[in-house]
């Protein structure tokens, strides 16, 4: 009898552990029978000298002002392998019996092979993408509670129900299947939230109902935001009439900035008055949007651009604002619209490079960096090299801890498309790949994590058109080209099913490699129950994105062998497989098959083919299977993506 064997038999002698389970405790994927005291001191596994053991490296000397964790993202310098499962502790957990053996394919004939070290660790896993943009704040207010010139924003779906309504309840879809944790909105300071406005003598008066309304909604939920310090209220705009989008959000500079700084130091003393110190330091405060982007779109108007030293005085008064009230308050800029724009030899605004020029104020300034922001709209390349080019500036400058908020990232930027690609399966592979992509360099090359890579945006109830009319060609399609994972009508697309999977993924990631002739990759992790969670996407010929409107190459399926080895043979897994590709998880390939009618010209049928078909299911490979490892070659068409779960198949507790 084996020495593990011995030991089971040992614990159902002991523990009256009936013959359908073994109670175990699981120390990563290490199996220990019986827990007692006297459980034999198991060897710890340890990672090897292969491709990837990064070592933790300590990169905190410049947390910032927040003195404290940071948020979702993860402590900085997460990024380097633990030695061995320091878990800290062995739940118990009862297995039944196995009922037969994992597959064990032959998978050496696969087009591209990832193989996944189940008995190592490379780290921590911050699940930096459980964050989420939103068209504006204001979109959350019924009609009643609205001004009478504002009202009309709350306008109604197809199926009748009011904008305020679905943007609360796809909020609520997004807490419970997605991991959302954090939102970031424009126009928190627009009128129709209302908070400022001027008495006969121009002093500010302060209203916060109907901010409360939202504000309580997200803290009542869970939801720490990051508050983006913008738009300009219109009586305290230099000049009100620099608006962009239809709904005029004021771009224009203050009249007076001590009244700006007025004003975000009210708002942070009655969230904390309202809400508690604590709650409110978990949130993040990022000063304006894209100040430097588009001649002045968004800061001083079009065609009329305010400085960058315009913008650095808004900082400087915002960050007064804030620290008045929180002294760690986490502030951060500057908010540009790409990586490139952070640097002189790739900037097309402000020529100095934002990012350089921020930092050097920061610098001059003895200012404090609570984080830095920006956004990635140019596909891959911004999205992941976009990313650590971001972290190598910071590094470069001493702000070895400063963790980044990437607070907007898609496809493209453009809406209004004939084909949008955060509607099709592009953007479901684009989020997969842009995740697992910076998580495995991450833990390779022992850099710290984000704290937010925020998809812009949850839900298309979301309204930036502009004077183009093409802005709203699409409005009377079920998929209106815009950029949300939910459609107004609650029609889920490919992407949501990416971001479902991202959800359950474990904390801690487990080494990855892969092979083949590229475009496939991904990351593994495991959670604290032991479970597994692989996420593979196949991405091939990534473009440049909305620069020549060219994403993935779109292919017939590719075979992409998957070995996972290191498991305990004693533990029963039930597997399971789940995927986007042209048909699974993809109401737009079922919209696109009917011939793209619009919502008016939809039957009841069709309506109910795209409820049928967003939803990626998971496939069964089995239940209560066992091995020391799993391979299996799959289908994977590009682009496209793969989710495979194996859980601990946990007995049902029995009546006393």
């Amino acid at each position: 009898m084996s020495s593990v064997a011995a030991l089971v038999a040992s614990a159902q002698r002991s523990f009256r552990i009936g013959p359908l389970s073994s109670l175990v405790c699981l120390t990563g994927l290490t199996i220990v029978i019986g827990c007692s005291s006297e459980a034999p001191d198991w060897p710890t596994p340890t990672t090897t000298d292969d491709t990837s053991d990064p070592t933790t490296t300590d990169t905190t000397t410049d947390v910032g002002p927040s003195g404290g964790a940071p948020g979702s993202g993860g402590a900085p310098g997460t990024g380097g392998a633990n030695e061995g499962y320091s878990s800290g502790g062995m739940p118990v957990v009862p297995t039944v019996e196995c009922a037969g053996d994992l597959p064990t394919a032959d998978v050496a004939g696969s087009m591209h092979s990832i193989g996944v070290a189940g008995d190592k660790l490379w780290g921590e896993l911050p699940h930096f993408w459980d964050t989420f943009g939103l068209g504006r704040l204001g979109l959350y207010l019924p009609k009643d509670s609205l001004a009478a010139e504002y009202a009309d924003q709350d306008k109604a779906n197809f199926d009748g129900k009011p904008w305020s309504e679905v943007l609360k309840e796809q909020t609520l879809d997004a807490v419970a299947n997605l991991g959302l944790k954090r939102v970031r909105a424009h126009g928190m300071f627009h009128d129709d939230i209302g908070m400022y406005s001027e008495d006969g003598s121009g002093n500010p008066v302060f209203n916060f109902d109907r901010s409360d309304q939202i504000f309580d909604f997200l803290v009542e939920n869970g939801i720490s935001p990051i508050v983006e310090l913008a738009s300009m209220p219109k009586a305290l705009a230099a000049d009100p009439s620099k608006t962009v989008f239809d709904w005029d959000m004021i771009v224009s500079p203050p009249k007076d900035y001590a009244k700006w700084q007025q004003l975000v130091q009210a708002f942070v003393q009655h969230s904390v008055d309202k809400y508690g110190e604590a709650v409110v330091s978990d949130w993040y405060f990022e000063v304006w949007n894209e100040p430097e982007c588009c001649q002045g779109k968004f800061w001083g108007g079009r065609g009329t651009p305010a400085t960058s030293a315009e913008y650095f005085q808004l900082w400087d008064a915002a960050a007064a604002g804030v620290h008045a009230v929180l002294p760690n308050g986490r502030v951060g800029g500057p908010v540009t619209s790409q990586p490139g724009e952070l640097f002189p030899e790739t900037a097309s605004q402000w020529r100095e490079g934002a990012g350089v020029l921020f930092l050097n104020h920061i610098q001059d300034t003895g200012g404090t960096l609570g984080f830095f922001a920006y956004h990635a709209w140019n596909f891959v390349s911004g999205s992941v090299d976009g990313y650590f080019q971001g972290l190598d500036l910071l590094d470069s400058r001493g702000h070895t801890g400063v963790q980044i908020a990437i607070t907007e990232f898609g496809p493209t930027w453009e809406f209004g498309l004939d084909d949008e690609p955060a509607e099709m399966g592009q953007g479901a592979a684009f989020a997969a790949q842009t995740y697992s992509d910076v998580s495995r360099r991450c833990a390779q090359e022992s850099k710290r994590f984000p704290i937010a890579h925020a998809w812009w945006t949850l839900s298309d109830v979301f309204d930036e058109g502009f004077e183009d009319p093409a802005d709203y060609a699409r409005d009377s399609d079920p998929f209106t080209a815009t950029m949300g994972v939910l459609s107004r009508e609650g029609i889920k697309k490919p992407a949501y099913n990416t971001y479902k999977f991202l959800a359950q993924m474990g904390t801690k990631q487990m080494p990855l490699t892969v092979e083949g002739s590229g475009g496939v990759s991904g990351m593994a992790a495991r959670d604290d129950s032991g479970g597994v969670q692989i996420l593979i996407y196949n991405g091939q010929n990534p473009g440049m994105g909305p620069v020549d409107d060219t994403y993935y190459s779109v292919t017939d399926e590719h075979t992409v062998g998957v070995t996972l080895s290191g498991l305990n043979p004693e533990v029963a897994y039930n597997v399971s497989v789940s995927r986007v590709d042209d048909t699974e998880g993809n109401a737009y390939g079922a919209w696109q098959g009917m011939g793209r009618p619009t919502m008016s010209a939809m039957s009841a049928e069709n309506w109910q083919e795209l409820r049928d078909t967003m939803e990626s299911m998971p496939e069964s490979l089995g239940e209560a299977l066992c091995g020391a490892t799993f391979s299996q070659s799959f289908g994977l068409p590009s682009p496209g993506v793969l989710f495979i779960k194996l859980e601990p198949a946990v007995a049902e507790p029995q009546p006393e």
